[in-house]
Formats: structure tokens, sequence, C-alpha cells
């Protein structure tokens, strides 16, 4: 399963990668991917057009997106629009950040990694 994983460079700016979920094993319901420890599960809903500027990631989480459309632009240049079944692994901690932007209304689940 393909992951997009927002990290903090050496240059101190977030960029993009893709990973992967991890070694799938083949079970009744289909491929399974290792278990990824979670602190928590936040159910969150968005308006269109909400623009939170220059931010870090508070903690490494998961965003899940259920519905709508999400742009991100990282601080190294480049954008990604999220949509319904994309994953994004939020890193970027430190240094400079990413910007986000509402396209639409929406729903996404927001998974912690740590408290």
């Amino acid at each position: 399963m393909k992951i997009i994983k927002l990290y903090t460079g050496e240059d101190n700016k977030s960029y993009f990668t893709e990973i992967d979920s991890g070694p799938a094993t083949k079970q009744h319901l289909g491929l399974y991917s290792e278990k990824i420890k979670a602190a928590n599960i936040i159910f969150r809903d968005f308006e269109k057009n909400m623009i939170f500027d220059l931010h870090n990631a508070p903690q490494p989480q998961y965003i899940v997106y259920l519905e709508g459309e999400i742009e991100v632009e990282a601080s190294g240049g480049e954008t990604r629009i999220f949509k319904p079944g994309d994953i994004l692994f939020a890193t970027d901690l430190t240094g400079k950040g990413h910007i986000t932007r509402t396209l639409t209304d929406g729903r996404s689940i927001v998974i912690t990694t740590r408290d």
C-alpha cells in the first residue's frame, strides 16, 4: 500500500517521499501490513477554503482521507493533492514546515503514533 511521507530534510525544509506500508501477509480478507503502533485516533471534518499557513506536524501522524480534497505544499516546493483513499504520514516536526489548504469540504482520520 502506498503512503506519502512528509518529512524534514537536512536543509530544514519539508519534502514528500513515497513509502510502502511494509511486508504483506495474505490472510482470508486480503493482504495485511505489519502492525503499526498507534497512540490516538482523531476524527476530523473540514470545510473548504481553509488555509493553515506554514506549520509543522504536532507529532508523527497518519492522515487517512475519507472524503474531500486537501492540498499540501511542502516548504521544499512540491505540492500534492490528497483525495479519498490517500494516506499522508506527516513527520515534519521541525524546520520550516508545510502549508495545508482545504479544496473541498471533507473528512479524515488522524492516527498519531505517539502522545
